[in-house]
């Protein structure tokens, strides 16, 4: 099992490779990222974690994403996965994800970028009686990005969904759901980033279906050296889910690390304006918590 799952995170790593060059006019660039993330789990007291159900685990997780520029035209696609070292057979555990992307918008390397996505993945969860369906999710939304002269700002709206119950869904999972993200991006040099986020989801959960709000945020800091295609990060993300119908609340701690792999830019910088600098909601890492710990 823990060799399938690295095979997912270096699945994301490795679509970023190709990414060097183009015809004229046409410009590619790539990332690739390998990371891993201890991930602890708070219920506030509300007994929301129960029995053998998992509270603290660590995840290996990997992504890559390949951004095609003509003229004003901008296409970007994504790749993510992750999945738990926990071999415990713990009730309602997150156990693996994977899943991909596609940006299309206009940019300005020296204003911002207006334009839409849409993504969609795959989540499994370890359930007690043995029935792990692995249910697709999915969702679409409009971005933009404003640029200045030290930072960008990135704002991203829309709709998250999981497939039917009728396809072999998980009938915990996330759906019916809007959702909102602001990212903030400081630059201190050209190769040394500062990133935070927050962001908002109101949807349905649970046979029931209940009301669920989520609420996330993170940073996240990242350095390159000069000339070298590789960096370092590290981070901080959380969230807390509040299940209202059944009065539960869950808070989500996931502390990262790793290396990003860059391809056709030269800088932290310009990847940002004119490279891979669009990504995607936090849907699947929602989703293993709602139809996992949540529910």
């Amino acid at each position: 099992m823990i060799s399938r799952r690295i095979g997912f995170a270096l699945a994301g790593c490795l679509i970023a490779l190709p990414a060097t060059g183009g015809e004229e006019g046409v410009e590619l660039s790539g990332k690739g990222e390998l990371a891993a993330t201890y991930l602890k789990l708070d219920d506030d007291g509300k007994e929301v974690i129960q029995g053998g159900e998992a509270s603290d685990y660590w995840i290996l997780g990997g992504s890559g994403a390949l951004d095609l520029a003509w003229r004003a035209l901008n296409l970007q696609a994504d790749f993510s996965a992750e999945g738990t070292l926990d071999e415990r057979s713990a009730d309602d555990t997150f156990r693996h994800s994977f899943g991909g992307g596609l940006h299309i918008g206009w940019r300005d390397a020296e204003l911002g970028s207006l334009g839409a996505f849409g993504s969609a993945g795959n989540l499994e969860i370890n359930n007690a009686n043995g029935d792990d369906p692995d249910t697709v999710v999915w969702g679409v939304g409009l971005e933009g990005q404003v640029f200045f002269e030290p930072s960008t700002l990135y704002l991203q709206a829309g709709y998250l969904d999981r497939e039917s119950l009728s396809s072999g869904g998980d009938i915990d999972a996330l759906k019916n759901a809007g959702f909102a993200r602001a990212i903030g991006r400081y630059f201190c040099t050209d190769n040394c980033k500062l990133e935070a986020e927050v962001s908002y989801a109101q949807g349905k959960m649970d046979p029931d279906e209940d009301t669920v709000w989520i609420l996330g945020w993170g940073i996240d800091f990242e350095y390159r050296p000069g000339g070298w295609p590789v960096s370092a990060f590290a981070g901080y993300t959380g969230a807390r889910y509040d299940q209202d119908d059944d009065d539960d609340v869950l808070y989500e701690h996931r502390i990262g690390f790793g290396v990003r792999f860059y391809c056709g830019k030269a800088t932290l910088k310009a990847n940002d304006r004119s490279g891979v600098s669009l990504d995607l909601p936090r849907y699947l890492e929602w989703n293993g918590q709602i139809a996992g710990a949540l529910e």
